[in-house]
Parts: structure tokens; sequence; C-alpha cells
């Protein structure tokens, strides 16, 4: 008896959870104003100042090693530590990758960050495709920021 009761009260806890959940439709207006409220409980908020530029946060350098721009054939294509698939996965690949020459039983060495290299498989590695359609198609790896990010460039002509 208590047993079923239980799973009654629990059915209906969850029917009514769901009902609310689905149930809450707010005009755009309601939401204005509910984020208006909710500022105001908030209240203002001091970020201090904002961090000092300098000069030494643009600084581009050279890179390490020779690398041509590329993409990866698929969005997210694993990294992996060691030119082997079980080995451990470091990153995910993005839109453009900077690879080196090297080469090794079917796989292809990218510069990740600094010094920091990666694996991703040769046949994963493809010219470099825009994420938008009929940018241009032209990337070249200008060097690296002061913090070791490679920085890509992508020339008109």
């Amino acid at each position: 008896m208590i047993r079923s009761s239980l799973n009654l009260a629990a059915a209906a806890l969850v029917m009514m959870v769901g009902t609310a959940a689905h149930a809450q439709t707010f005009t755009p207006e309601e939401l204005d104003r509910m984020a208006q409220e909710r500022q105001k409980e908030i209240g203002p908020r001091d970020w201090g100042p904002p961090p000092p530029v300098t000069h030494e946060s643009y600084v581009k350098r050279s890179l390490p090693v020779p690398v041509e721009c590329r993409s990866p054939k698929k969005d997210f294509e694993p990294l992996f530590a060691e030119p082997d698939r079980n080995s451990e996965r470091v990153g995910v690949a993005a839109p453009q990758i900077a690879v080196t020459s090297v080469s090794l039983h079917g796989w292809r060495q990218v510069l990740r960050v600094g010094t920091s290299y990666a694996w991703i498989p040769e046949a994963d590695v493809i010219p470099y495709q825009p994420l938008v359609k009929g940018n241009t198609t032209r990337c070249v790896v200008a060097g690296e920021a002061a913090n070791g990010m490679v920085l890509f460039d992508h020339p008109a002509k």
C-alpha cells in the first residue's frame, strides 16, 4: 500500500514538473521585464579597470618550425599525443591547423602552441577550407603571438 502510494506520488510529481517546464512561454516584453528586475536584485558590479594592454600582447614572432595552413577533413577531428590512435587525445583540430612537414607512418605533426605538437592522421588533413562559403581559400601562417598562439592570415590575393 505504501509502495503504491509512493509510486503514485512520484508519477504525479514527474507530470507536474514536466508540465511546468513546457508551460513556460514568455513574450519578449515579459523576458525584458524579468531581466530588468533581476538586474535590480543583482545590483551594479564593479569589474575594475581593464587589464593593461602592452605592446608585448601583440608581438608577432617567427614560428619554431616551418608550417603550412591546412584544415581537418571533419569538424572536431581529434589530435593525438603520439602518431597512434591508441595514444592520449590532446585536443581537437580547429578549422585551420598549422601542419609541419614531419610525417610518420601516415600521421602528420601539428603545431598547437609554442613548442607543443600533436598528431593527426595524414588522410584527415586537407587543403584549407573556409568556414563560410565564398570566403578566400587562401590561408597562411603569419607567425605566433607572444603567448605562443599560432596566428593565421587570410589574404585576399
